[in-house]
């Protein structure tokens, strides 16, 4: 656990995943029965970690992602730990995806109106799906500081439209805040701690 804003850290490689749900290895995500199966197993997995927790997706050992793959594994994880019934406090970064995943990753993001982290293989880190201007600005604003105090938040959130990015970003789980709630961290910053 990261004592400093108190979460765990939980890698996933969907590739192992993957090859450990197929007979013949394949290190293609097609098919939404596929994607089911490799939600579902990332799901078992997180159950095993103690929250709150910060699960790293790795996606570079993928090779195509389709549409109904993207939405089965990205968008229902994601959705299904965004909503107020979530069966865990989760986080997640996704690492690794190709220009070739992105683009299904990117349309069924938009389609259930929600947001993303990803993490480049270089490092840097994005926010992607149907992103405002004010909720991009505030969320490299938290990334690039890596962590800032509720008194500098509220410093930065004048406007009315920036305090409900913000909360849109709180609720959609794209920035942590710390335990004692008197600080917010970029989940960049807490996988660079951690590694």
């Amino acid at each position: 656990m990261n004592s400093e804003v108190g979460i765990d850290y939980f890698p996933i490689e969907v590739g192992v995943i993957l090859n450990k749900l197929n007979r013949i290895p394949n290190p293609h995500l097609v098919t939404r029965t596929t994607g089911r199966d490799v939600r579902g197993a990332i799901e078992e997995n997180l159950s095993q970690a103690k929250s709150p927790v910060l699960l790293h997706v790795d996606f570079s050992t993928i090779g195509v992602m389709d549409f109904s793959c993207a939405d089965e594994v990205v968008a229902k994880l994601l959705v299904r730990f965004i909503d107020p019934d979530r069966p865990q406090d989760a986080f997640f970064v996704l690492r690794g995806l190709l220009p070739s995943h992105l683009e299904p990753v990117a349309e069924v993001l938009d389609r259930q109106r929600i947001l993303a982290v990803t993490e480049s293989i270089a490092g840097s880190m994005d926010l992607l799906g149907n992103v405002s201007s004010e909720e991009a600005r505030i969320w490299e604003f938290i990334e690039n500081k890596s962590m800032v105090t509720h008194e500098e938040m509220t410093n930065v959130l004048i406007q009315k439209d920036d305090q409900i990015a913000f909360r849109r970003l709180l609720h959609q789980r794209v920035i942590f805040q710390g335990v004692e709630e008197n600080c917010y961290c970029s989940l960049g910053s807490i996988i660079r701690d951690l590694m």
